[in-house]
């Protein structure tokens, strides 16, 4: 019978494993010093389990220098990954968590094509009924207030692209005014006149130089102003969109070839 003491040096034998895998993955390729400083693992310990993992075909010593890389058959240990699974498991405590701050609705938005698409929200968990058919609901760009904070913050020959493709030549210039002042707000926030008359403000979640996703919060405006909510709800709404920003950068150390999936199905139009 297995001793508590082995199970527990095997559990960390596969977590020390583990870590140097996704450091040699991260940093595309290491030497045994720099495993050694970057994992805090005893060096003689690195030597064995890189051993074992070079014998499993998921490293390998290259031939040219003394770095050691990860080979195609790590591919196979993300072949199950699913995105929507994710990030409703990472978003869900921090939009309740959000949620339970101000009070109002919010969903994580991003991009598809030339709208911006609901892909997880605490709209369930919300007492207030705000679109209840959010499951797939689509805003556009220049107009909603995800959109606006989308566009604002997007790279620059991004934001160009997504403006030809979604906005008449004739309003670009108005569009534009819009963004930068969104950029000045520090938040994107819906044009008044779409319908159905609900208020949003909504904030970006970055990934380095690029837009993740966005982080909105929706609510109904003869209830409350958005300068209200604004002074109340802007400050705990960037802490989430941090926490998601955190999410999506650890996301993306461990598969930095890939971007984060952005398209989304066809469903309602969004407010």
């Amino acid at each position: 019978m297995t001793t508590a003491p082995r199970r527990e040096e095997s559990v960390r034998a596969v977590r020390r494993a583990l870590d140097l895998l996704a450091t040699i993955n991260a940093t595309r390729g290491a030497t045994v010093p720099e495993l050694v400083r970057n994992t805090g693992i005893p060096r003689p310990t690195v030597l064995r389990l890189l051993s074992t993992l070079a014998e499993a075909g998921y490293v390998l010593r290259n031939p040219q220098g003394r770095r050691w890389e990860v080979t195609p058959r790590v591919v196979r240990l993300a072949s199950g990954f699913n995105f929507d699974t994710w990030l409703a498991a990472t978003s869900g405590p921090i939009l309740l968590d959000l949620l339970g701050k101000v009070g109002w609705p919010s969903d994580v938005m991003m991009l598809g094509g030339t709208e911006i698409h609901v892909r997880a929200s605490n709209r369930p968990q919300c007492g207030v009924a705000i679109e209840a058919n959010f499951q797939g609901m689509r805003s556009p760009l220049a107009q909603s207030a995800s959109g606006r904070a989308y566009l604002a913050w997007c790279p620059e020959a991004e934001r160009r692209r997504l403006l030809t493709l979604c906005v008449p030549r004739v309003e670009e210039r108005l569009v534009l005014r819009e963004l930068d002042a969104t950029r000045r707000r520090g938040y994107g926030m819906r044009d008044a006149a779409l319908k159905p008359p609900v208020g949003a403000i909504a904030v970006p979640v970055m990934l380095g130089g690029s837009v993740a996703c966005v982080l909105d919060l929706v609510f109904l405006p003869r209830v409350e102003p958005v300068e209200r909510i604004a002074a109340r709800c802007l400050a705990p709404l960037r802490e989430a969109a941090a926490a998601l920003a955190t999410a999506f950068a650890t996301l993306h150390a461990a598969h930095p070839a890939d971007d984060p999936p952005t398209g989304s199905g066809a469903g309602a139009a969004s407010p």
